[in-house]
């Protein structure tokens, strides 16, 4: 097998257990009985039939699940601290409050619409200490389309569908040029409190230096184990392949859910690089619904 299709194996591996469990009496994310295909953004779907609110964040593998038809739900990274170093250069960025709105259009498909509301960076080079930088200000504006594929609220997994595009609004402080790309997120339940996931990602970004873009490869696979009914944590390891380098990337992503209530979530937690050329990374987040 090619070591670029290594990390995908799994998500084989987990669709096939998925099929299987369907035949047997499982735990499901929504006991209520009720034909959710009739609503839609205009005609909302009642409270007491709404799923769980399974954001995507904290870690980077993201939900399969929609938004309820005619919902709103917000998620953001209130702050984030990215330390990197390469060599002689080194430096840290602050996020605050890089926020993704949803509205859930139909009972499977939500609309998405994120924005880098600000960021902090600053570079540093020990070998060449006039090369300091310092940017500021809004980032770039990202558009999604979310569609739970398979499995739902009565299901014990769940596979979805997610294609973005990022618009380069943001000037010196964004990304340059216009960048997109897909997710394929899965999720299975093994039990009431623990679950299994990851996700096959595909993303086209564009390097200022070289001014072209380049094609990176991003799987992942998670574990959560639920606590107790307020607290949740997780596990999750990520690889990144730029298709331009021969190695592989990759970092090991740890931190914790607080379900404040049905609709009020609060997460905190670290992402710690197994590799070179990799961010470590601190966060504290918030994401909430109605």
């Amino acid at each position: 097998m090619p070591r670029s299709a290594t990390p995908y194996l799994f998500l084989l591996l987990l669709w096939l257990a998925g099929r299987g469990a369907l035949a047997q009496a499982g735990v499901k994310n929504d006991t209520i009985k009720v034909d959710k295909e009739q609503f839609n953004l205009f005609h909302a779907t009642p409270k007491k039939y709404m799923r769980p609110m399974v954001p995507d964040r904290p870690g980077i593998t993201e939900s399969p699940y929609s938004v309820d038809a005619g919902h709103f739900q917000y998620e953001a990274d209130v702050l984030r601290l990215l330390t990197r170093r390469d060599g002689t250069t080194y430096g840290h960025d602050w996020y605050i409050n890089h926020a993704l709105g949803k509205v859930g259009l139909s009972n499977r498909t939500d609309l998405q619409v994120g924005l880098d509301c600000y960021t902090a960076t600053r570079s540093y080079d020990s070998a060449d200490p006039g090369q300091t930088s310092i940017s500021r200000g809004v980032g770039d504006l990202n558009l999604r389309l979310k569609h739970t594929l398979i499995g739902d609220d009565n299901s014990r997994w769940a596979l979805g569908l997610i294609g973005y595009v990022t618009l380069p609004t943001g000037g010196p402080r964004g990304d340059g040029a216009v960048e997109y790309g897909a997710v394929l997120p899965l999720v299975f339940q093994l039990t009431k409190a623990w679950g299994l996931g990851g996700q096959a990602a595909t993303q086209v970004y564009w390097d200022r230096e070289t001014a072209s873009h380049f094609l990176q490869l991003t799987p992942t696979l998670t574990t959560d184990y639920q606590l107790s009914k307020l607290v949740q944590v997780f596990v999750e390891l990520v690889g990144y392949r730029d298709v331009r380098q021969p190695d592989w990337q990759s970092s090991v992503n740890a931190g914790a859910q607080l379900d404040l209530s049905d609709n009020v979530q609060l997460d905190f937690g670290t992402h710690l690089p197994l590799t070179n050329s990799v961010d470590h990374e601190y966060f504290f987040g918030l994401s909430f619904r109605r």
